[in-house]
């Protein structure tokens, strides 16, 4: 009897092994096409997965894994002109091992142009640990958008980084920097138009085509409805696909929000202006800050006024290579603008302005190299960024833009020439053929439930937008954070408890951290000095 019930226990072990090995693979998605032409293809991964194992192996847990399955594919997007213009790489990382999610949190890029970050270090670096930290609960699903990271095509400018580079060491007034500026763009375009399925596919980009492909993921993955996280130009994309496609949306986060009603390109000097003048209030409004660093519009103008007459350089890195950075007025302007992005850097604000007017140049280097970082971003894709931006915004009333910065920029004369000379040569004279529709800028109302976060030193996106969209979605949860720029879930550790919270409500997780609450995590900027130590 003894030795039947081994042998019982033995045959059990092994149906159960054996279950454990082959059930996961059943529930993967499978090679499946639309009547629009848009097919989604299973592909072997082309990365390793090394922070936990893709799949399951059977020792994992020896070696103190977590086990994930981790699939991976290609969406071919619906045809256009008789063709799928586009291959676009998907990756799944599933929440369980027996289950798929009925509504997966599907990663929105910003940008336009930016990348999903899909490469060998990106997801075992960034994307699986943060991921497991962060503890959703729902299959999270990556994806490129059109012509951006590891997309098919992928579209990029040739040369573009070192043709700027090329600019930025060289002292320039605005009006010619604007001028090279605008020909290097015009020899991208030029070089991407001699490549007809590139220019065919640039030809084929926008908020609602990629609110399509987001559909079509849905259907082709038999996915009943997403839960669609945004930051950025994501936030627009999301709402954009609640707006055609309600019934594909269980759920919305949006970070850090650009809406349909906002046009990028008329409302930017408005941003470079009141994104650095609100940090230097922020500063003045904290009494410790205030106290610490003393003054700083005085000596703001005063360090504008050095820099046109006698620029200064810098020795900066890229590619681990020594660059000269020819720091003039309206570059200066840039890099604190640019400091709304990240805590790290926006903190540091006033001690650059006040340790450079004092004569180090130390903070100032640390932000111009995080200034040329993002500038030179490999994985940015340019001409996505112009060519849809220039589809969807354009300046309506000149005259009314030229006052406009007449009066903003009364006191920044050299500011003021930088933004009118940028008018004169405008990148739009040469992207964007393709205007959207008038009702594309109507503003989206949609019931769905909606998370929206927002930092108030947010450069790009300021809280304005976020509590504007937070009026039409009347089942929204609005969240504001004082210590955060561009995008919260980057910048306020505790924010991805707020996400978790509202996809699994009925779960009833703690509140913990709170925007209402001014002593909570992210609520607190602490203004300091930047860490340099060992940078330079």
């Amino acid at each position: 009897m003894e030795k039947l019930l081994s042998v019982l226990v033995i045959v059990l072990l092994v149906l159960l092994f054996v279950a454990t090995v082959s059930y996961p693979y059943l529930l993967k998605n499978t090679q499946n096409e639309l009547a629009s032409g848009a097919r989604y293809e299973p592909a072997e991964c082309w990365f390793e997965s090394s922070y936990f194992p893709q799949g399951f192996r059977p020792n994992a847990w020896f070696f103190g894994f977590k086990i994930k399955r981790v699939e991976c594919g290609y969406l071919s997007t619906r045809e256009e002109q008789g063709d799928s213009l586009f291959r676009l790489p998907v990756v799944i990382v599933r929440d369980s091992l027996w289950r798929n999610s009925k509504h997966p949190v599907l990663n929105i890029s910003g940008g336009p142009g930016a990348s999903a970050w899909l490469d060998q270090d990106a997801i075992n670096k960034f994307w699986l640990p943060t991921i497991e930290k962060n503890n959703w609960q729902h299959d999270i699903v990556l994806y490129d958008s059109r012509g951006t990271g590891l997309s098919q095509p992928s579209l990029h400018c040739e040369n573009f980084f070192q043709d700027s580079l090329k600019v930025l060491a060289r002292n320039l007034e605005p009006e010619k920097e604007a001028k090279i500026g605008y020909s290097i763009l015009q020899q991208c375009y030029r070089r991407l138009a001699e490549d007809k399925p590139k220019l065919s596919a640039l030809r084929h980009l926008g908020t609602i085509r990629g609110a399509h492909d987001i559909a079509d993921l849905a259907d082709l993955l038999k996915i009943k409805s997403w839960h669609l996280y945004g930051t950025s130009y994501g936030t627009r994309l999301a709402l954009e696909v609640a707006r055609r496609y309600p019934n594909q949306v269980a759920s919305m986060i949006l970070d850090s929000v650009y809406p349909q009603e906002i046009d990028g390109e008329e409302t930017m000097p408005d941003l470079y202006l009141s994104a650095v003048e609100g940090m230097i209030k922020a500063c003045e409004d904290e009494p410790t800050c205030a106290l610490q660093y003393s003054e700083l519009h005085k000596k703001l103008y005063t360090i504008l006024r050095r820099l046109r007459d006698k620029p200064i350089t810098l020795t900066l890195d890229y590619n681990k290579q020594p660059v000269t950075f020819v720091m003039t007025p309206s570059r200066f302007f840039s890099l604190l603008y640019d400091a709304g992005y990240d805590i790290n850097s926006a903190v540091t604000v006033p001690n650059v302005i006040q340790s450079f007017h004092a004569g180090s140049r130390d903070a100032l280097q640390y932000l111009a190299q995080g200034s040329l970082d993002m500038m030179l971003d490999e994985t940015f894709s340019n001409p996505v960024y112009m060519e849809v931006e220039c589809n969807e915004n354009e300046i309506k009333n000149k005259q009314a833009y030229v006052t406009n910065i007449n009066e903003k920029y009364l006191y920044y004369p050299t500011l003021r020439r930088w933004q009118l000379a940028a008018l004169d040569d405008d990148f739009c004279n040469i992207w964007g053929k393709e205007e959207s529709h008038d009702n594309f800028h109507q503003p989206v109302v949609s019931d769905k439930p909606t998370l929206i976060l927002a930092g108030q030193l947010d450069s790009a996106t300021p809280v304005k937008w976020s509590k504007a969209v937070a009026t039409r979605l009347p089942n929204s949860e609005y969240h504001e954070f004082q210590a955060s720029g561009h995008a919260v879930l980057y910048n306020v550790s505790c924010a991805k408890d707020i996400v978790r919270r509202f996809l699994n409500p009925e779960k009833n997780y703690p509140k913990g951290c709170q925007s209402d609450n001014p002593y909570a995590d992210g609520q607190r900027a602490v203004w300091e000095a930047p860490d340099i130590g060992g940078v330079f």
